[in-house]
């Protein structure tokens, strides 16, 4: 990439992230959880977790009626302790978030009906990503994929907050919105991780994960997302189809998939989204 370009996104991205520092809320998940995903330090990953479940015992049950599911294995887990040695954090972290989401999305709000099609759409292109890596070792970890494909699109929740707060601001107040305002869901996405401080490659992966250049995709985490969200698609998901490449233009090859093998992928993963949808509501 071009120093030029690159610059350029990079003021974009940080435009973005202000923007979102500037907001009265975050109507976003728990925030304690992506501390979890930011922290380095695997054993405070683990502290954070238990202290997490503890004191929310309603939690702990959804992440165990998942843990103990056919998406992880059908394994034998009774405890958080044992979920944690078993799934590791982060697996532990994205069933959380999959049972926080819709928490998410406030009932009254003008936006519902489409906010719970994204819902929706999150947990198909997780399963999907977790899916896609599993059959290319080394790729992506899977749990880290399965948590990237649930939170890419948050963009969307983060643009209706913007638009809630400029419209109470006084008139006097709304001047000329700058160009990073208005930027499209994918920043908005990754400059929410940004802010939470989230690994460099979610951000990047969230950011560009609807370009698909010529030359190829810009990171592995935005061509896993890309191919995710087209196994979606082809799993009967309708959201965002606006913005959807033909299959024929994306990086299939990278994650040893054909064009033909997408209608396939996309019933599984639908069938496992709604067998987690009804585990963590």
């Amino acid at each position: 990439m071009a120093p030029g370009l690159a610059t350029q996104r990079d003021l974009a991205l940080e435009s973005a992230r202000a923007r979102i520092a500037r907001l009265s809320a975050l109507p976003l998940l728990d925030p304690r959880l992506p501390q979890v995903l930011a922290q380095r330090d695997v054993d405070i990953q683990y502290r954070q977790l238990r202290e997490l479940l503890r004191v929310d015992p309603a939690l702990a049950v959804r992440v165990l009626k998942v843990a103990n599911s056919a998406f992880f294995g059908s394994r034998s887990i009774t405890s958080i302790d044992r979920a944690l040695a078993v799934l590791g954090a982060v697996a532990v972290a994205g069933i959380a978030m999959a049972a926080r989401f819709d928490g998410s999305i406030a009932p009254a709000c003008t936006e519902s009906g489409r906010l719970q099609h994204l819902r929706r759409h999150s947990l198909m292109t997780a399963v999907a990503a977790k899916r896609i890596v599993a059959r290319t070792e080394g790729v992506w970890d899977g749990e880290g994929a399965f948590v990237l494909g649930l939170l890419h699109d948050l963009g969307w929740l983060v643009h209706v907050q913007i638009e809630r707060e400029r419209r109470l601001r006084p008139p006097e107040a709304v001047t000329s919105t700058p160009t990073a305002e208005l930027a499209e869901h994918a920043l908005l996405s990754a400059a929410l991780f940004a802010h939470w401080q989230l690994p460099a490659q979610f951000i990047d992966a969230a950011r560009d994960h609807h370009a698909v250049p010529e030359a190829g995709p810009a990171s592995v985490g935005s061509a896993l997302l890309a191919v995710a969200e087209q196994c979606a698609l082809h799993g009967g998901d309708a959201f965002g189809t606006d913005v959807r490449p033909p299959d024929s233009q994306l990086p299939l090859a990278m994650f040893e998939i054909t064009e033909a093998d997408l209608p396939q992928l996309g019933a599984q993963c639908a069938a496992e989204a709604a067998l987690l949808d009804g585990l963590v509501n």
